[in-house]
């Protein structure tokens, strides 16, 4: 069976949200849970142990942070960095960005680079309510789930559904791209980093 967990930093995002994640999840019989946290540290000690197929982050969302627009903040890198230290992820696993702004490449930039373990990266690339984030991804998870769609395109079938654009970014895309190695990538080679050419 299949696991998925909702990570939540605010009380912004409902039990009645939640809830409909809950209920969704079990028409393909895959087992839901949700944690509710206010620090990083807390975040790595409930993570630790387990292992997640759908993994969902359940807040506000910037280009550059996950928050509850009060005290918990931190980096997409810390957070990508937490995922891949507790060793959560299972194979093909998808990160769910339930927030604004999660459909960014550069978010999903940010936690690849620090997380190789995370395989997809799905989100809404604009401001939004929390009932066009439960539809969005109730469409993502049916086509994935039910049709056996690739998650890529299933985030296409979200964007039609709701006419707000989601986004899948594929990590075997992500690191193909040259962006991602000039700005993204920490173990790639950077401009200067390569001696001088010798002329012989």
């Amino acid at each position: 069976m299949k696991e998925l967990l909702v990570v939540r930093v605010t009380p912004d995002i409902h039990d009645a949200s939640v809830a409909e994640i809950y209920y969704h999840a079990q028409h393909y019989n895959i087992n839901p849970s949700h944690i509710d946290i206010s620090t990083i540290d807390e975040l790595e000690q409930k993570l630790t142990g387990r292992k997640i197929d759908y993994l969902y982050f359940a807040g506000h969302g910037s280009e550059t942070c996950f928050t509850d627009n009060n005290s918990f903040i931190s980096s997409w890198e810390e957070i990508g960095n937490v995922v891949c230290r507790t060793n959560c992820l299972n194979p093909d696993s998808i990160v769910l960005l339930y927030c604004c702004k999660g459909g960014l490449n550069t978010v999903a930039y940010r936690l690849i680079a620090e997380c190789d373990q995370i395989s997809y990266v799905c989100g809404a690339k604009q401001n939004m309510r929390s009932i066009d984030l439960i539809i969005g991804f109730n469409v993502f998870i049916y086509n994935i789930e039910a049709r056996n769609i690739d998650p890529v395109l299933a985030a296409d079938k979200a964007t039609s559904a709701t006419e707000i654009r989601f986004e899948c970014f594929d990590k075997t895309d992500v690191i193909a791209n040259p962006h991602y190695h000039q700005k993204y990538c920490k173990d790639c080679p950077k401009p200067g980093d390569y001696p001088p050419q010798m002329n012989c």
